[in-house]
């Protein structure tokens, strides 16, 4: 039995009008106050603690990388908050920002940062979490008024994700809203992979990272050098490759072990990241913003990392 802190936003009323309220606050990005479905009492959550939650690996597939990730994904996280909120003090410093941005998130769990997204006014959103998630993040997305193409679910599993990959790219990336003139790429176009608090145990940390290089279509010559070096050949393909997008990964530290792992792992992808200012002191860098403290949680940070 795995003990992971639990959320500290739970004022937050996330309940439908039309049901019975919760009487928090409601959380409210770009004017459009997010609503998650109810939720669904299981066995596997009656034991844990007030600010705990229970994730155990009691289960017939122990040995499987995501065998509680289904348990995990039945709760609104800090980090969804902070992303939500981010996103939306972003497009708030530069106006405009989200406009025609193709965005997927990775382990959308309740879905807090995807329904931010579009409600944002972003072009494309791709909902993934594991099988047992996806029916709550349709019911999601239809209690926000959201429908497709602009907000699409999908079923992705980081450690079996050939043919969702497939389905994400030709058939749920494959017809843009908005007119191109010419094909520069040789696959749909995607702006920015959202993450939040997708890691609470180190052995999902290798198919995150493969996952995360697959989208950001990182050579396999690349992953196993870990450094890339251009050559003419590279300039010649330049306007024919995709373009990579940006991966925002709001993280709550838990461990130096998953810390070490995971940073460690992205560098050796040859990957740029940056810790992004929340408290306004960087005002030169463009995505530095400033946010209400109580949204700045020590032990929380909002990485961007990308590829040159």
């Amino acid at each position: 039995m795995l003990m992971i802190e639990g959320p500290k936003f739970s004022s937050f009323d996330f309940s439908s009008p039309l049901s019975s309220s919760q009487g928090g606050e409601q959380f409210i990005v770009n004017g459009h106050r997010i609503i998650l479905p109810p939720k669904e009492t299981t066995d596997s959550t009656k034991g844990a603690k007030d600010g705990e939650k229970a994730c155990s690996q009691d289960t017939e597939d122990e040995d499987s990388p995501l065998s509680h990730t289904a348990s995990t994904a039945r709760s609104v996280w800090d980090c969804s908050i902070v992303l939500g909120k981010y996103m939306e003090t972003l497009s708030n410093k530069t106006h405009g920002f989200w406009t025609n941005k193709r965005v997927l998130e990775l382990g959308a769990g309740q879905g807090i940062v995807s329904l931010s997204a579009a409600a944002l006014g972003t072009e494309r959103v791709i909902m993934t979490d594991i099988d047992p998630a996806v029916p709550a993040l349709q019911r999601g997305v239809r209690l926000n008024g959201f429908e497709a193409p602009q907000v699409q679910v999908t079923a992705l599993d980081w450690t079996n994700r050939s043919n969702a990959l497939h389905h994400i790219w030709n058939n749920l990336l494959s017809n843009p809203t908005t007119p191109s003139s010419t094909v520069a790429t040789t696959r749909p176009q995607l702006d920015y992979i959202l993450a939040s608090d997708v890691i609470w145990v180190d052995y999902l940390v290798p198919a995150l990272v493969e996952t995360i290089a697959d989208l950001m279509h990182i050579s396999k010559e690349r992953r196993d050098s870990g450094t890339h070096q251009a050559s003419p050949q590279d300039e010649q393909s330049f306007m024919s490759r995709p373009q990579s997008p940006i991966l925002l990964l709001a993280y709550q530290f838990r461990s130096t072990r998953s810390d070490k792992l995971l940073f460690e792992s992205l560098d050796q992808l040859g990957l740029q990241r940056t810790k992004i200012s929340l408290d306004g002191e960087n005002a030169d860098d463009p995505d530095s913003v400033y946010m209400d403290s109580k949204f700045r949680k020590p032990n929380i940070a909002i990485w961007k990392v990308w590829k040159e």
